[in-house]
């Protein structure tokens, strides 16, 4: 008589987001030396041997990590120029103060000691944020609300580079803890940035 083949134990649909996650998170924590599989497997809450499984080193684990890492930009913004640099000012602090955030600057911070690993993934935010965002501006300009010679990457570097550093001097507090001061913020540095580039002056 056939023997049947005892099934095996079944994989839990939900362990790859939830080691990402946890690795994720150790990282921002112990960069990239301290991202172990015993680290990840402890703040995941799993057995080491489920994430031997998956990957076969750390570098795999962290590419697979830094590949499902996925800034979405906000595809809706259009129009004048004013509330879509605030929105983004706005997309930017909500970053600043969020675990992706926090993510985003330990990899800048370990760039240069893993540039295999972390160049793509800054290429990879460049072309789809960045480069959006820039081609807010270029429209913006061709529509006359910006003087002629504005340069678009400078615009887009002296907002985030703006919100990025308050947030790190704690100029600024997390949007979700105070909405309206965040939102004033963000009024204040477009109205500043605008003195300097709208070219009609009743816009600036």
């Amino acid at each position: 008589m056939e023997q049947k083949k005892l099934a095996g134990r079944p994989r839990d649909p939900e362990i790859r987001k939830r080691v990402l996650l946890a690795a994720q998170r150790v990282y921002v924590r112990a960069g990239f030396s301290g991202m172990t599989f015993e680290a990840v497997a402890r703040e995941a809450a799993v057995g080491k041997p489920a994430i031997y499984r998956r990957w076969a080193s750390a570098e795999a684990l962290m590419d697979d990590v830094l590949s499902s890492h996925v800034l979405v930009p906000d595809r809706s913004m259009r129009g004048e120029i004013r509330p879509v640099l605030r929105a983004i000012a706005m997309s930017v602090l909500r970053l600043a103060h969020s675990e992706e955030g926090a993510f985003v600057l330990r990899v800048s911070s370990e760039r240069a000691l893993h540039p295999k690993l972390f160049d793509q993934y800054f290429e990879r935010l460049r072309s789809v944020i960045h480069f959006q965002n820039r081609a807010l501006i270029v429209e913006a300009t061709s529509r006359g609300e910006l003087v002629e010679n504005c340069n678009p990457d400078i615009l887009i570097q002296t907002i985030t580079g703006s919100v990025l550093v308050s947030a790190l001097m704690g100029f600024t507090v997390a949007p979700d803890k105070d909405e309206e001061g965040a939102a004033r913020y963000c009024d204040d540095l477009v109205a500043q940035i605008l003195r300097g580039v709208a070219s009609d002056p009743t816009r600036r």
